[in-house]
């Protein structure tokens, strides 16, 4: 799947509070493909009396499972952070795959870490260039990557603290919603007909893609025709 794919499934997902499965990914070939299976899901928001509840109880399950406890108890507005342990988070993470049906979003690192990151990023960068103006910028090429081996090895090291969840993640309510849009849309639940998706659809594919807004029909054909790389 090219990054222009990826772009395009992320805002979808996010625009329409829908979980496109990798899966169901490889078989979208057209603009049809795509308004179907969201149409797909807002069918069943419709249908469905309560998606939440079962999908909160299967989180629950899961959390259970994870910290070995059967009678754990936890609510929708509660922070992960605050009721899992380092290891119970990874382990939960580890069973969301499974949930969703493909890897959620990564745990990162505490807030300062990711600053102290960036600020190791840009001294190192500014030291390789500085090295090699009062050397010789000959040695340029063999100071970045210098450089670039450096980050490389701080992003290594601190790979163990990656602990926190990451935004639109951050409570077990968050998670639940994520679980619910495996197979039921949570937004633009409005959208009654396959041709008020493709409405609401084409600016996204256009916003990401730059092709004319009358190039996004139903039968065109994402790589092919729109050009997806």
């Amino acid at each position: 799947m090219g990054l222009d794919a990826v772009e395009i499934v992320m805002n979808v997902e996010d625009h329409f509070g829908i979980t496109i499965q990798n899966t169901e990914a490889e078989h979208v070939r057209t603009v049809a493909d795509l308004v179907t299976l969201i149409h797909g899901r807002i069918a069943v928001a419709h249908e469905s009396y309560c998606p939440t509840l079962p999908a909160f109880l299967k989180l629950r399950t899961n959390v259970r499972d994870a910290i070995g406890d059967h009678t754990y108890r936890i609510r929708p507005r509660q922070r992960i952070v605050d009721r899992l342990t380092v290891t119970q988070r990874r382990q939960l993470w580890n069973r969301l795959s499974e949930m969703l049906g493909s890897p959620p979003r990564g745990l990162r690192r505490p807030r300062l870490l990711r600053q102290l990151l960036g600020i190791s990023v840009v001294t190192l960068l500014g030291i390789a260039l500085i090295a090699a103006v009062a050397i010789d910028l000959r040695i340029l090429p063999v100071t970045l990557v210098v450089a670039a081996f450096c980050i490389f090895l701080l992003h290594i090291v601190t790979v163990p603290f990656r602990t926190v969840p990451p935004a639109e993640w951050v409570t077990f309510g968050d998670i639940t919603t994520k679980i619910v849009s495996v197979t039921s849309a949570t937004k633009q639940l409005q959208l009654r007909t396959a041709d008020d998706v493709l409405c609401e659809l084409r600016p996204l594919i256009v916003d990401v893609l730059g092709v004319d807004i009358d190039e996004v029909v139903p039968d065109a054909r994402f790589v092919e025709d729109l050009g997806v790389g």
